[in-house]
């Protein structure tokens, strides 16, 4: 190839390259900017937090006067006053201090028996209630084989019994269940395990490996209860069965282990055995309700025996939200919300007892109610 036409290819190649760069710098200016769309955010939707509500009743006895007032007026006549309130409760909690049976042998030496008929079930349901303990001096008051029948009453009507049981395994058992994806469950204790009336006989009511009764309060037992139960559950319910019978404040032994049990992992509290109202002390983020009162019973002998309280337990997912103490005043073994000036004086008293223990409290009217003071954390108040 001669040395002119090398000369002008070269310079056509190079000609055309550089068209090739002026035309892509064209296009490249002309081009539209592209159009960046803003990323659109997705709209979060809060879901109310779950919320359920926990009720505690005191003392529930179904023989004796309060048999003979049911078989006059109706065996519905001790609930009446209460049970559409009751039944409002996602869990409804009480003590009930009677055997359940027509069968058994009242123990030696004993002096005062209670057992209810069978046929009370079908109300103790319909009223509402969920959990029983029956850790307390009166679930064995006609030995063994009405004590047995108790249990087996209670689950034929899915009520569950607590502290009790057939050997010192079951009566030991928590009663754990799940409402609104909130797991809560309950243990249950008497002082009065070790009790015994005649030498003759001398049948303790606490539960052994071979013999049915109740949960005996044992301390150490129940710290190691309530730690492996707090592993398994949200909120923990112990009732504990204990106190000086007709005393209106707990004793200084039973405040340290009352908030040993809480530092333990207990949240809730619930005192029978007094008969009568005492005061609630909030400790650590727990309630401690040393004694409810009675809610069904025939001890018409003097205004302390013959007032209650409900308690009612305000519960999310992220823990206790509220705690109320609605005042009950019991008319001949029926139990009623008033808002009389006696049921005002109970929540005065209730207010009082509980500022000896260092919680606050406002009362509100229309209905009743004693409203403990938490600050929005549940802790000791100064």
């Amino acid at each position: 190839m001669s040395k002119n036409r090398i000369f002008w290819l070269g310079t056509v190649i190079v000609v055309f390259f550089g068209l090739y760069l002026w035309l892509s710098d064209f296009f490249a200016e002309s081009k539209p900017e592209p159009v960046i769309k803003p990323v659109e955010e997705e709209e979060v939707i809060v879901e109310p937090e779950t919320e359920i509500i926990l009720l505690a009743v005191g003392d529930i006895m179904l023989a004796r006067k309060v048999e003979r007032l049911m078989s006059e007026y109706g065996r519905e006549y001790p609930f009446l006053e209460v049970e559409s309130r009751l039944n409002q409760a996602d869990l409804t909690f009480g003590n009930l201090e009677c055997a359940v049976s027509t069968r058994g042998t009242p123990l030696p030496g004993k002096g005062i028996w209670l057992r209810a008929n069978p046929e009370v079930m079908p109300q103790l349901k319909e009223c509402g209630f969920d959990v029983l303990s029956i850790a307390n001096n009166h679930s064995l008051d006609y030995d063994a084989e009405a004590f047995l029948d108790t249990l087996k009453w209670l689950r034929e009507f899915n009520i569950a019994p607590v502290g009790g049981g057939e050997d010192i395994i079951a009566s030991r058992t928590p009663f754990i269940t799940t409402v609104n994806d909130i797991r809560i469950g309950f243990l249950a204790y008497t002082e009065m395990a070790d009790m015994f009336w005649s030498y003759d006989y001398p049948r303790k009511l606490k539960a052994t490996e071979s013999q049915p009764g109740v949960a005996p309060f044992e301390y150490d037992i129940i710290i190691e209860d309530v730690k492996s139960l707090k592993e398994q559950v949200d909120l923990l319910v112990l009732s504990l069965h204990w106190g000086t019978e007709y005393s209106l404040s707990p004793t200084e032994i039973q405040r340290q282990q009352a908030r040993g049990l809480v530092d333990a992992g207990a949240d809730v509290i619930i005192g029978h055995h007094p008969h009568v109202v005492q005061g609630v002390e909030i400790y650590n983020k727990g309630i401690i309700a040393y004694s409810l009162g009675n809610f069904i019973f025939d001890q018409n002998w003097s205004q302390h025996t013959r007032e209650g309280l409900v308690m009612e337990i305000k519960l999310k997912s992220s823990g206790i939200s509220e705690v109320k103490l609605l005042p009950v005043i019991i008319r001949e073994s029926q139990p009623r919300f008033e808002q009389e000036e006696w049921a005002k004086k109970l929540a005065d008293s209730v207010c009082q007892y509980s500022s000896a223990l260092g919680t606050r409290c406002l009362i509100s009217e229309n209905p009743l109610e004693v409203i403990l003071i938490t600050d929005g954390e549940y802790k000791q108040q100064d």
